[in-house]
């Protein structure tokens, strides 16, 4: 785990300390500045109750394109305030819950960029990557440490159409390097934009995690498709999503498997209001389960994040997710306060295979906007689970989140 002195002090001290009015960009580039403070709270049936206040600073430069050039670095820096009363996975507190934060400092990005012409774009080096929401391969943000990925990526672009293809060296995974994954693996992903009420997309990832430390089930062949959009309803405006998806073994798989996923989710929304139900699918046949070793696994079903590690979001008998949920928001145009949004959902959970039931889940939050770039965040999840043996502990978290971005 890399922690140079001068890297992590100077991440700290500018993060915190520095006038905005310093970080004003220029010809030659703009600053990246992305600094949150999180104090958590996890109570988990069979463990010790654990608590980690820590402060993550993100402190990056972007160039000027110069002759379709573009060059940009980002360290990242992660320190644990007080006590360690938790399991962050590097610390040998197995008895308490598991917050996934430890004392880091790392390059989040280092990229290169070449824009050959107006629809051809070619990325290489550390970097962010997302497609089809996250679902199979993402960047996921909600760790302290950030996922990026070494890769390169060729994006080309021509009116309705957009393709990118990407050749994917390693995952870095967090906390530190200690998780990485080394990859051999090929995405494709093809876009057409119809219309304001829809877009489609198609892909085609073929992961082959080459790192002996990743689960040898994981590597996986994935297919699929996905459409989204919005359209007028009354007064309101409908919003939905649809995936589905094929996932085979492939590459250094040591498992025999051929499952199905699918997504589907609708909202409403009207003056500041929007009402949401979903349904998730993800296949499992009593050994494997669907594989997302690339992708997001945070708060795809549900923040206590019952399901999710190890590159997988399910059991081995997979997992139904239906929810429902609903925000209400508004802007203030107050001096203190500019906005604020409160939300709610409720998940049900069953076991694909078998039909037994796995669980229930509440998430709550209340966001408000402040000035300066400033939010505050306050947040709640609550799973309780059934008693089948694959059904996760009982677990209730909570979070106040201090933000400030630039």
């Amino acid at each position: 785990m890399m922690k140079p002195n001068f890297l992590r002090t100077g991440l700290i001290v500018t993060g915190l300390l520095v006038s905005p009015a310093a970080l004003a960009d220029d010809a030659t580039g703009s600053l990246i500045l992305d600094v949150r403070a999180r104090h958590e709270m996890v109570e988990q049936t069979g463990k010790l109750d654990a608590t980690a206040t820590t402060i993550r600073t993100r402190l990056g430069w972007q160039s000027a394109p110069w002759r379709g050039l573009t060059f940009l670095i980002e360290g990242e820096n992660v320190v644990v305030l007080g006590s360690d009363d938790y399991n962050s996975g590097l610390n040998g507190r197995t008895a308490y819950a598991t917050i996934k934060d430890d004392d880091i400092t790392e390059l989040n990005r280092l990229q290169l960029s070449w824009s050959a012409s107006e629809q051809v774009r070619v990325t290489v080096g550390r970097q962010l990557l997302s497609f089809n929401g996250n679902r199979f391969i993402g960047s996921p943000a909600w760790r302290q440490d950030r996922n990026s990925h070494d890769a390169i990526r060729i994006d080309v672009a021509d009116a309705a159409w957009s393709a990118s293809y990407v050749y994917h060296d390693r995952v870095l995974r967090g906390p530190g390097d200690d998780f990485d994954w080394q990859s051999d693996s090929h995405l494709l992903n093809l876009g057409y934009r119809v219309s304001d009420a829809a877009s489609l997309e198609g892909f085609a990832y073929f992961i082959d995690l080459t790192d002996p430390s990743a689960p040898q089930n994981r590597s996986n062949m994935t297919l699929g498709g996905r459409l989204t959009g919005a359209l007028p309803l009354g007064e309101a405006r409908l919003s939905y999503s649809a995936m589905l998806a094929r996932q085979t073994d492939y590459g250094s798989s040591t498992a025999d498997f051929s499952l199905d996923f699918a997504s589907f989710e609708a909202r409403v929304s009207q003056s500041g209001a929007s009402l949401m139900i979903g349904y998730d699918l993800l296949g499992g046949d009593g050994v494997n389960t669907i594989a997302t070793p690339l992708g997001s696994g945070h708060g795809n079903h549900g923040w206590a994040d019952a399901f999710s590690g190890g590159g997988a979001q399910s059991t081995a008998d997979g997992l139904e997710d239906v929810r429902f949920g609903g925000t209400y928001g508004a802007e203030t145009g107050h001096a203190f306060v500019t906005g604020w949004e409160v939300g709610a959902v409720h998940r049900h959970f069953t076991a694909q295979r078998t039909g037994d039931g796995l669980g229930r889940e509440w998430d709550a939050w209340v966001n408000l906007d402040l000035p300066r770039n400033v939010g505050l965040s306050f947040q709640f999840a609550d799973f309780q689970g059934t008693g089948n043996p694959l059904s996760p502990a009982d677990r209730t978290k909570q979070w106040v989140v201090l933000t400030y971005r630039r």
